[in-house]
Formats: C-alpha cells, sequence, structure tokens
C-alpha cells in the first residue's frame, strides 16, 4: 500500500500548449504515514496508447523535494516545465498520441506513488527535414533489385528441378509447381508494364509539405508500343500503421483515414514512341494531422501512383509524403498586408465580406488559416499584429477551433459581446492561434458540447485583445 497520494493541478488545464511552451502546475502530496522519500519527482512527457506497442518520450526527470513527510501531512509543490516540441497530440482509429506531467515518490522498499495530467500540444515546427529525407527523384517501371529477385528465384528453381530430376523426381515437380508459378507472377507484374511504359521517371518536388500547401510531382514516360490506356492516377492516403506484439506474434495493424484520388490522364491511346509528361499539383487540405514515426506507431502520408491498362499488369509507384508544420512562414507585414489580405488564393473554399462600415469594399478569397499563421508568426511585435489585425476587420471565414474554456469576467461593456450570449477562450486548430469567440446564446449548447473535440464555426473578425494577446471573433448564426 502507497505511503502517500499524489495529485496534480496544472494552472491551465483546458489550454492548447506549443511546443517549447513552459507548463506551470502544483503537485499536491497527502502522507498516510510517516514517508521518507529519497525523490520528488517530474515531468513533462509523451507515450502512445492504442492498438500498437506502447512507445514514449524520454524527457529527464525534475526533483522537487527529497526528505521526510510525517503521517497526515499536506504539502504543495510548484512546478514548471518545458513541453516537448514533437510528437502532437494525436487521437487516431488505431493509434493515439497524449501528453502528460508525470510525477512520482521515490520511497525505499515500497511502491512508489505516481500520479499522470493530460494535456493537449500542437506543434509549431516539425522534425529537422534533413533528418527525414524523402526521395525526391525515381526512375523506372522496376528497379535493378526486382530484377535480380527475379533472376535470383530463377536460377534457384532451376537448380532445384535439376537436382530434383537426378534425385527425387517428386521434389522437382513440386519446384515446377511452386516456384515457376511464383516467378512467372512476379514477372507479369514487374516487367510487363515496362514493356509497354520504357522507363518511367517520377520526381516528387514538394517532399516535405505543411496543410494547405501544395503537393507537386512530375510524372513522365515514353511509351515503346501503342496501347490503350484507362485511366493514370494519383491517390493520396493518410494511414495509421502500428505494431502490436514480438517474434511470431507480431501483428501489423493499418487503417486508411484519409483517401482522396486525382486523375492525371483519363482513357485515351497512346502511341508508340510519343512522349508523355503529367504535372501533379494539388492543395493538401488545412486540417489534415501530421506525419510522425513513433517507433510501432506511425501516420504515414503517401501518393499512389497508378497506370490502368486494360487487361494488362498495371504500373504502380507509391511515394512517400512527409507532412509536417510549416518552418517558413515568417513574412514581413508589408508583404502579408499587400499579398494576402489584398491578394488571392488557389481555393476559393472561403466567401470573405467587407466590414460594415465599408459595405462596398472587395476583398479576394483568402483563408482564415492563412491569416492566422501570420499573425501566429507576427505574435511577438504589437505594432505588426495592429497593422495586420486593422486591414483584416470586418472580414467573415470558416474557422475551425479547439474551445478552452468560457470567460466569467465579460459583461456588458464587452461592446463585441452579444446580449445573452458568451465570450469563449479557444484557439484555431493549425497554427495554434488564441482567440476570443463571442458566441450567441442559441449556439451555447453546441459549443459545450464540442470538448476537446474539433469545432467548426463562422464569424467575422473584430479586433484583438493586447492583454491576453487573443484574436477577437464574432461567431456568426446560420448566414450571419
Amino acid at each position: 500500500m502507497a505511503k502517500c497520494d499524489l495529485s496534480i493541478e496544472l494552472d491551465e488545464p483546458d489550454r492548447v500548449y506549443v511546443g517549447g511552451d513552459v507548463i506551470t502546475g502544483t503537485l499536491h502530496v497527502m502522507a498516510d504515514s510517516d514517508v521518507n522519500c529519497t525523490g520528488l519527482e517530474i515531468q513533462a512527457n509523451w507515450r502512445t496508447h492504442g492498438r500498437g506497442n506502447v512507445a514514449r518520450g524520454k524527457s529527464p526527470w525534475t526533483t522537487l523535494f527529497v526528505g521526510q513527510w510525517l503521517s497526515g501531512q499536506r504539502e504543495s509543490y510548484r512546478f514548471e516545465l518545458e513541453v516537448s516540441d514533437w510528437p502532437p497530440s494525436y487521437h487516431g482509429n488505431f493509434i493515439n498520441v497524449d501528453h502528460y506531467v508525470d510525477a512520482r515518490a521515490k520511497i525505499p522498499w515500497a511502491f512508489d506513488p505516481k500520479a499522470s495530467q493530460e494535456f493537449l500540444m500542437r506543434p509549431i515546427s516539425g522534425p529537422d527535414p534533413a533528418k527525414t529525407k524523402a526521395p525526391s527523384a525515381l526512375g523506372g517501371c522496376i528497379g535493378y533489385g526486382v530484377f535480380l529477385v527475379v533472376i535470383s528465384f530463377f536460377v534457384v528453381g532451376m537448380g532445384g528441378m535439376v537436382v530434383g530430376l537426378l534425385t527425387n523426381p517428386i521434389v522437382a515437380l513440386i519446384v515446377g509447381l511452386v516456384v515457376f508459378p511464383i516467378i512467372a507472377l512476379i514477372a507479369a507484374r514487374s516487367l510487363l508494364p515496362k514493356w509497354l511504359l520504357g522507363d518511367v521517371q517520377v520526381e516528387l518536388i514538394t517532399p516535405h509539405v505543411a496543410p494547405g500547401q501544395r503537393v507537386r510531382a512530375t510524372f513522365s514516360f515514353q511509351p515503346r508500343r501503342s496501347f490503350k490506356l484507362n485511366a493514370i492516377t494519383a491517390d493520396l492516403k493518410g494511414t495509421e500503421v502500428c505494431v502490436s506484439g514480438s517474434g511470431s506474434n507480431r501483428t501489423t495493424h493499418r487503417n486508411v483515414f484519409f483517401e482522396q484520388q486525382h486523375v492525371l490522364q483519363e482513357g485515351a491511346r497512346l502511341e508508340a514512341g510519343q512522349r508523355q509528361e503529367f504535372e501533379l499539383d494539388f492543395k493538401l487540405p488545412g486540417d489534415v494531422p501530421y506525419s510522425f514515426d513513433l517507433s510501432d506507431n506511425n501516420l504515414n502520408w503517401t501518393i499512389g501512383l497508378r497506370v490502368d491498362i486494360p487487361r494488362w499488369p498495371d504500373w504502380t509507384k507509391t511515394l512517400k509524403l512527409h507532412v509536417y508544420p510549416d518552418r517558413d512562414a515568417v513574412q514581413p507585414a508589408a508583404a502579408i498586408e499587400s499579398d494576402n489580405v489584398r491578394g488571392h488564393s488557389d481555393d476559393p473554399a472561403v466567401s470573405v465580406g467587407g466590414g460594415a462600415d465599408s459595405p462596398s469594399a472587395k476583398h479576394d478569397e483568402i483563408t482564415f488559416a492563412e491569416t492566422a499563421t501570420h499573425l501566429w508568426q507576427l505574435r511577438g511585435d504589437a505594432e505588426q499584429i495592429d497593422v495586420l489585425v486593422d486591414a483584416v476587420t470586418g472580414m467573415t471565414f470558416e474557422i475551425d477551433t479547439y474551445v478552452e474554456r468560457r470567460l466569467l469576467y465579460s459583461g456588458d461593456e464587452d461592446p463585441h459581446l452579444y446580449k445573452g450570449g458568451y465570450a469563449v477562450w479557444a484557439r484555431h486548430s493549425d497554427p495554434p492561434l488564441p482567440l476570443v469567440l463571442y458566441v450567441p446564446h442559441d449556439l451555447g449548447d453546441e459549443f459545450e458540447q464540442a470538448g476537446r473535440d474539433l469545432w467548426h464555426c463562422r464569424g467575422t473578425i473584430v479586433g484583438w485583445d493586447h492583454q491576453h494577446r487573443r484574436l477577437q471573433i464574432k461567431v456568426l448564426v446560420g448566414d450571419g
């Protein structure tokens, strides 16, 4: 039986932290009997749970106390810990990644009492791209490795048949019925597409990309023979891959949580010697989760290229894409205002309206994610923040947020507050820009039920809260 109980109280339990933030709180200790503690330790760390084997971070422990507690004694210890900058909090179907403040009291000759408190972390930067280098150029329908494998199978099969004929005809029959069909299948799937297409050249121009950015690749070949084509497609997939068990009990689990197909060429007849060149250029959705590789728990993004040939083995190639936060999103305030506020977006997904004071004002289409990114990068410069907020005040956006908590201090003196409505602290999904949402009374139940899930709303930018460094947004009902 434990000789003391531990509990952790975070100062901001509903806050969404970013990598490098400092998380603060109090560790409470209640002694049930006299205790000699050789180390009261605490750390901020992460670990996985779900179907895969558990992976965990390796953050150092911080010692808060060494000494004795008397029976019935209550003590509290303040702590400040740095939040890991990777991996992100993630809740999926097969894999979950959570960040925790963990505490333990080391007691000789007894079980060490422990406590844990979960918190959310959204990164602003990913792993060093140099350490996660993805191949950007791939050539040929098959590599020399596959060719050597086929030849090896053939040599082994022929050798086995010769030995079998000399020693045991039954062995030769088994080799002929098993090995050669395998060789024929590998050859058909690997070599026959090359016989039609020739050498296929693929270059992934953007091996590292952030949510909301564009994925670009080139794809070309020169057919050796004329043939009819069903289609050439590129499939973007997000997949959870986790491994449970070990040795002979090792099992791999896969879950495709995102799939999007892009057609590069529909049915046509391709002539021999006529070079075919294709460009893959599409926008990655702005709310997709980041890639990560955590031992037996991986989240992979891939692009599957396929040349669909009727009554013939298809040519396929899979490219791995790394989706990380944007490291280079900082721009001067003047460039932000001219290129984005008065500029345009390639993705017409958001309707941007003028403010009430300028109903005739016309703005090209930009997204809230773009605006939030620039504000996030300028968060330490109040003067530049004012310049950008003045430029976007009155604009209406579709916004994805994580609700933190309802405010109690906002009264009728706040000019943005709805009558009978609420002021709510929230954070944008990515980047984690702090927000103040002014919510109508009619939407009270909706945002309360959101909990820690993503909450979608439509709102108009009305200002900036300098005291709390939060963008102020008036949430609209229906069409506003």
